[in-house]
């Protein structure tokens, strides 16, 4: 039986910029280069100019691709281009490197999936099932069965939106009105209401087919997204990790080009505005031209938004350091069988962080495009795909990281402020020891996770004072205001129209520090109804003002 090892990292040319005499680049600040309409630039530091023009970089392109005005940190990333016959992308990274403007330079890089599909030997879900080597899932749902407002972003090949088992799981952007052209949460994303294609730049994360090693591997993100959550107790298909945890769909596969360094830091761009709970990142590669500095750049900004990063450790069967997984804040997960043992394929060492099944794994694959004749006959010969069902098995830890990422779900659905490395220190304090040939981890136990939170204090208090967002949104025919407060003291939430006209007031009173929640009806202070539209809530405290656009449909 052949394996087919798909974590191979490449150099690929990508739209625009060719990549042959390119730099990719992040700026500690973007307001250290002059840029101009014309796409030419220059330094306001002698000595970086010097460094720029020895290697004839001139020329420079934007990585963000957004419809709205670009923040500071879509400014950051870009891409940087020479002119010269001879240039060294080596050399000029080194230099550019050593004047302390950029946080991180790299050479052009692509990145691949983790899936090794297998033949199917059972049509059950050992993980879910297997009282020795399982996750105790089961157990875990006792307890808890997650939330739709806790967000696993699946940062992949797409996911298919429609599919059977995923649909009712879908993300759906609370301030987003579907299909109607306009970018109506002022995000910059027109339509992204169940997520955001980074690849294509459009509002459809579903897949389309993407050939590695030969076959077609369009399916791993739908395959990753029923790991993480696929519907469950729906009488249909399989039962997924975060059981109500909401997917969003985030594509990083440009058609006809593959999985490209734009589209993935544009898929980080996203996620940063839109900041889910989790993201599951079933991808990476070696650190190869300075890419594992430019991977923790686009790491840490979503850290710093507090959402949980999460990567597979890779296929390689040994224990070379693949990234993202190996970068800091990033919970790296290997892979186990149905006989407790560490995965053979399974990178491992004293990076991977945690192990979870990942070895002959069913879950869904994309029902909105086919397969050519040949793909599906391997698959229905090799995979246990039938023909009809949107079911397949497949391998790698790929399968692994999107399962701890359902957990996380669960773990953030209870204790929503759970940062990457206190969810990382959580799921090894509660994971089971077993004595792997190599360093993978403890194997997750979701039971543990979710019944042992209490006296952590971990992810149970705020950061800092927010106002996190009003669920559901748009609503009807009430809402719930989440915020969170860094400390005691006088709070004032209020309701106003777009004309600013004082409509309701929800809290005016001392609140103790941490998080809080507050219901609107849609009625002001004397009771009457107020008309679909949008609303703002406004939060004071002693020292923040904040406001929260909401989206009124009666």
């Amino acid at each position: 039986m052949r394996r087919f090892i798909l974590l191979i990292l490449l150099v690929t040319i990508s739209p625009g910029i060719a990549a042959d005499n390119t730099l990719l680049a992040v700026l500690d600040n973007p307001d250290i280069l002059s840029l101009d309409s014309d796409g030419s630039f220059s330094a306001r530091d002698a000595g970086l100019s010097a460094v720029l023009e020895s290697h004839g970089l001139f020329h420079y392109e934007y990585m963000a691709r957004k419809d709205g005005a670009l923040n500071e940190s879509d400014r950051r990333f870009l891409i940087l281009e020479s002119d010269l016959a001879n240039f060294s992308a080596e050399n000029a990274r080194r230099d550019l490197q050593a004047t302390g403007a950029f946080a991180a330079v790299a050479e052009r890089f692509s990145l691949k999936t983790l899936t090794m599909p297998n033949d199917p030997m059972t049509s059950s879900q050992w993980a879910v099932t297997s009282g020795s080597a399982g996750i105790h899932l089961q157990q875990a749902w006792d307890v808890c069965q997650g939330s739709s407002a806790s967000v696993i972003a699946i940062l992949d090949t797409g996911v298919d939106v429609g599919h059977e088992d995923l649909a009712g799981n879908m993300w759906q952007n609370p301030g987003e009105i579907p299909n109607n052209g306009q970018d109506d949460d002022g995000n910059g994303y027109v339509d992204d209401y169940n997520g955001w294609d980074a690849g294509d730049n459009d509002k459809d994360p579903s897949p389309v087919p993407y050939l590695e090693g030969g076959i077609d591997v369009g399916f791993h993100g739908t395959h990753c997204a029923g790991c993480a959550s696929a519907t469950t107790s729906n009488g249909t298909g399989i039962a997924g990790t975060g059981w109500d945890c909401s997917i969003m769909g985030v594509k990083m596969v440009e058609s006809n080009v593959g999985m490209t360094d734009v589209a993935i830091t544009n898929s980080f761009l996203y996620v940063v505005e839109t900041k889910p709970d989790v993201i599951s990142m079933s991808f990476g590669g070696p650190d190869q031209g300075g890419m594992a500095a430019f991977m923790q750049e686009l790491i840490d900004m979503a850290d710093a938004e507090d959402i949980v990063c999460v990567a597979a450790a890779g296929n390689n069967g040994d224990s070379q350091m693949m990234y993202p997984g190996a970068c800091n804040h990033v919970i790296s997960v290997g892979a186990t069988n149905s006989s407790n043992q560490r995965a053979s394929f399974s990178t491992y060492g004293t990076w991977v962080d945690i192990a979870a099944p990942g070895e002959q794994i069913w879950s869904c694959v994309q029902s909105n495009y086919q397969w050519d004749f040949l793909t599906e006959l391997l698959f229905m010969l090799m995979y246990g795909y039938d023909g009809i069902n949107p079911y397949m098995y497949c391998d790698g830890t790929s399968m692994a990281c999107p399962i701890v990422a359902g957990v996380a779900g669960m773990v953030r659905s209870i204790n929503p402020y759970m940062d990457s490395d206190q969810m990382d220190a959580h799921l090894s304090d509660t994971g089971d020891y077993v004595n792997y040939d190599h360093p993978i981890g403890k194997r997750v136990n979701a039971y543990n996770a979710v019944n042992d939170l209490s006296g952590t204090g971990a992810g149970d208090t705020p950061p800092a004072t927010r106002l996190a967002g009003n669920y559901p949104n748009p609503f009807n025919p009430k809402t719930t205001i989440r915020f969170e407060l860094d400390k005691a003291g006088p709070v004032l939430l209020e309701v106003y129209d777009v004309g600013g006209r004082l409509l309701k007031t929800l809290e005016n009173g001392s609140l103790p520090a941490g998080p809080q929640e507050r219901s609107w009806d849609g009625r002001d202070n004397n009771g009457r109804a107020m008309a679909s539209g949008v609303y703002f809530a406004k939060l004071h405290t002693g020292d923040r003002s904040l406001s929260h656009r909401m989206v009124l449909l009666q």
